[in-house]
């Protein structure tokens, strides 16, 4: 009987170790106390004090350990020999031994349950940083197809406005500004097609998406005065001759700034305006200026979705910058960026 619920005990060795372990030493006593010979009860004394052990519950498996001890060495079994000092203190070595082997499996477990826990943690980093990555990826994205799209548009929507007002009595006017809408349609095309095609793209962790207009290249600077000259803008500008190399990703925010700004001042300044373009680097830092004396007259149709400013703010404080706007006394508005160029991007 007392065999028999030590084995059963067994069953409970995971989910419930010390009670299975109490209730196995229970039988080994009871057998003791009533002179029964305890050897069915050994073997499933022992797996479950090892998995005490090895589970976590030390204390009670040792305590255990210590009373079986105590009453292998003191309670006498019928038709055993007496228990002498040899004997006791071969036993005591047969528990060190199974103490030993219990413990070596306890750290095996706990540091194979490490090493699985650290490989559990270096996947969620990898899924985190990946899931940060995409949203970073989306944001950047988001914000390019609204600076294309918010400048081609509005230049495009100044111009159909000239046309209208021109056609009944300046043909050839008329021709220049469908001409100019044409040319701001083409570009956005081929900017959104650049966008769309990058979302396309198979994932890739070493090719982020990055757009291509870029502040230094004198053709996107030249191409992005050319569309405010189009809109019937004044444009000054005032760029320092030694520029330094710029790291890529300050050079397109820089860009992107300078776009932004520039089709609020085509909006909001209007045909007849005068946009200035101030370029310069001191410091480690760029210093982007772009200002419209308010002096246009600008058109309805060409208001803005509300995201223009914070998306240029967005942009400098991604590189640890900062963009200050405003209005200017007098009449006009001043878009001001700082963006630091001694980073690695």
């Amino acid at each position: 009987m007392t065999a028999a619920v030590a084995g059963a005990a067994v069953a409970w060795w995971r989910t419930r170790p010390t009670l299975a372990l109490l209730a196995g030493f229970a039988m080994y006593a009871a057998d003791l106390l009533l002179g029964t010979v305890p050897a069915p009860v050994f073997l499933p004394l022992v797996l479950l004090f090892a998995a005490t052990v090895v589970l976590g519950r030390r204390p009670v498996g040792y305590a255990v350990l210590a009373a079986g001890y105590a009453l292998a060495v003191s309670v006498p079994v019928p038709g055993w020999d007496a228990p002498t000092l040899a004997s006791a203190v071969g036993l005591a070595a047969w528990f060190l031994v199974l103490a030993v082997a219990a413990e070596l499996v306890r750290v095996r477990r706990q540091a194979r349950q490490a090493r699985e826990a650290g490989l559990a943690g270096e996947a969620r980093t990898r899924r985190e940083q990946a899931l940060r990555r995409a949203g970073d990826e989306r944001l950047r994205i988001a914000r390019d197809l609204h600076d294309v799209l918010a400048h081609q548009l509005a230049l495009i929507t100044v111009q159909a406005n000239a046309g209208l007002a021109l056609l009944p009595r300046d043909p050839q006017a008329v021709e220049q500004a469908l001409t100019a809408i044409k040319d701001a349609g083409n570009s956005a095309l081929g900017e959104v097609r650049a966008v769309l095609d990058a979302l396309r793209a198979p994932e890739s962790g070493d090719v982020p998406y990055r757009p291509s207009p870029r502040l230094s290249q004198p053709g996107d600077l030249a191409e992005l005065l050319d569309g405010a000259r189009a809109a019937g803008l004044r444009v000054a500008t005032e760029i320092e001759d030694a520029l330094p190399s710029l790291p890529v990703p300050v050079d397109q925010a820089a860009y992107r700034i300078a776009q932004e700004a520039v089709t609020n001042a085509i909006r909001h300044a209007g045909a007849g305006a005068t946009v200035g373009l101030r370029l310069s680097c001191a410091d480690d830092r760029l210093e982007l200026t772009v200002t419209d004396d308010g002096g246009g007259r600008p058109r309805g149709g060409a208001s803005g979705g509300g995201n223009g400013l914070p998306g240029m703010r967005e942009r400098a404080m991604a590189f640890g910058g900062a963009l200050t706007t405003g209005p200017v006394p007098g009449g006009g508005y001043r878009v001001a960026a700082v963006l630091p160029v001694g980073g690695a991007w």
